[in-house]
């Protein structure tokens, strides 16, 4: 499990780790914000913060757009994890702006717009809208201001192995096969459409769930089937789950690397008791919220 050092957090694991995580990654372009709304129609509730549903599919749309300049089309399911990924987004948002109120953490424009500028620069970083960059100060602010202190969460660790493909039929094949023998055996011979993936394991220190749709929150015998940006379609089998107390001191998740990572365990050990403690709920249309992983999931991630 994580201790307070997390030699995983910090970016050091093997290239063999880095390339098995690689090949369950399902990447989206993501578009952050929390928008504070009257409308009956919420897409979530955060606290006494409302965020429209509305606002949540005009960033839909925005994406859909942005993909469809390329030539491409996203699916009805591919929209749903959208709607997910963004309504995960704007929920964090909105609980990082409340943690940082309460605890006295102010970020300004002019630091938003100073980081904006070291970014274009030459300065690390993907995306550009300022909200994103607002959210990370916060976020650097509010893990600052408890230095080395040992953190404590829930930490979810889920072991997967599975099959990838170049169609959706063929991965619907290889599910049914995979569904066939007993949770945690072998895998089945899967024939020449489907590439069997190595059985490894992940946790809420090693992979960003917004990558990993459904499987931090999945139980053993699921089989779930995940679209990457490539196109490739992953089967992925849940072997095992398990959730234990864990800390990790706020040094150890400043000096991770990739920022990537960094946004998505700090925001897990800092908002976990914090956001059952203002409280969360979804609106069923977009899914539900696991408050383990701090995101908004399939209802049904098994189907």
């Amino acid at each position: 499990m994580c201790g307070a050092d997390c030699a995983k957090v910090s970016g050091v694991r093997t290239s063999r780790q880095r390339l098995l995580l690689s090949t369950f990654a399902v990447a989206v372009v993501l578009l952050t914000g929390t928008a504070c709304a009257t409308s009956a129609t919420s897409a979530a509730i955060v606290g006494d913060v409302s965020i429209a549903e509305q606002t949540v599919f005009e960033r839909t749309s925005q994406v859909s757009d942005q993909f469809g300049q390329t030539g491409g089309t996203l699916t009805v399911e591919q929209l749903a994890y959208v709607n997910r990924v963004l309504t995960t987004d704007a929920i964090r948002s909105a609980l990082l702006a409340s943690a940082a109120r309460d605890q006295g953490v102010v970020v300004t424009d002019g630091q938003v717009n100073a980081a904006m500028v070291n970014t274009a620069t030459g300065g690390t970083g993907s995306r550009s809208d300022p909200q994103t960059y607002r959210d990370q100060l916060l976020l650097e602010g509010l893990l600052s201001a408890h230095g080395a202190e040992a953190l404590s969460f829930t930490n979810v660790t889920v072991t997967v192995d599975g099959a990838r493909t170049s169609s959706y039929d063929e991965a619907v094949a290889a599910r049914t096969a995979i569904r066939g023998v007993p949770t945690g055996g072998s895998l089945p011979t899967l024939g020449s459409a489907a590439e069997p993936l190595q059985r490894t394991t992940v946790d809420l220190s090693t992979a960003q769930n917004q990558l990993l749709d459904g499987v931090l929150t999945a139980h053993p015998g699921d089989v779930l089937i995940n679209r990457s940006a490539d196109g490739q379609y992953y089967v992925i089998r849940i072997v095992d789950r398990s959730e234990e107390p864990a800390q990790l001191s706020a040094t150890a998740i400043l000096g991770a690397q990739d920022l990537a990572v960094q946004r998505q365990v700090g925001a897990v050990v800092l908002l976990q008791r914090y956001a059952e403690q203002v409280g969360v709920s979804v609106n069923p249309r977009m899914g539900r919220w696991d408050p383990v992983s701090l995101q908004v999931v399939a209802s049904d991630i098994a189907s």
